[in-house]
């Protein structure tokens, strides 16, 4: 993970240096609201926040690349009753994520630009906890992508699709996005569950 860590932020420092001071960076922190498809037929979204680095690179008139680093919360919650009891699954998969977006940007002014993006994502399983309660106690937690969880039912490596749009205003940046899931992220049963990610995100360029 550390090694992965490294590689990506060194690619946009290199990457930085290739395009001398045409380059902006810039810092996002938002809010993830994620299920997991194919979980349950009734399962609720759960709330995250997450952050991270970009770097926009120009590659020609209006077009930009923009790959990024992200810590990003993802996972789900059910809740059901059975026979009066109150049950409750909350599964939480926290993720080193990095983004390779193109951008289109449009100037409205000198401050304002309106900008809309699309691009592939890779995802790394840092850790998570999946938790089962009863009428508010808890009866089983399972460590999510350890090696020594001998439950552990999720892969670690998660990819798909990012599609969004935003604002920059001045050096401020507010955007949305919703990012797809397009590997199977269950390690055991027939359905194909994978990551549904709304976000809305607020940064700053550099």
């Amino acid at each position: 993970m550390k090694k992965i860590l490294t590689i990506a932020v060194m690619t946009i420092v290199f990457a930085a240096n290739g395009f001398a001071q045409d380059y902006t960076l810039g810092v996002r922190v938002g809010m993830n609201v994620a299920n997991i498809l194919n979980y349950t037929n009734d399962s609720d979204a759960k709330l995250g926040l997450k952050a991270g680095i970009v770097g926009c690179f120009p590659l020609a008139d209006n077009i930009w690349l923009e790959p990024g680093i992200y810590y990003s919360p993802k996972g789900t919650k059910h809740e059901w009753n059975v026979q009066g009891t109150n049950c409750k699954n909350v599964c939480n998969l926290n993720y080193l994520e990095i983004p390779i977006n193109g951008v289109y940007k449009y100037d409205i002014n000198s401050n304002l630009t309106v900008r809309g993006h699309f691009g592939p994502y890779f995802g790394f399983g840092m850790y998570g906890k999946t938790k089962y309660e009863e009428d508010g106690k808890v009866i089983s937690k399972v460590k999510n992508f350890s090696s020594k969880s001998g439950n552990n039912n999720y892969n670690q490596f998660d990819c798909g699709l990012n599609l969004g749009a935003g604002i920059e205003f001045s050096i401020c940046y507010l955007g949305v996005q919703y990012g797809i899931g397009l590997t199977k992220i269950n390690k055991y049963g027939d359905d194909k569950m994978r990551n549904g990610v709304f976000a809305v995100e607020f940064g700053v360029n550099f």
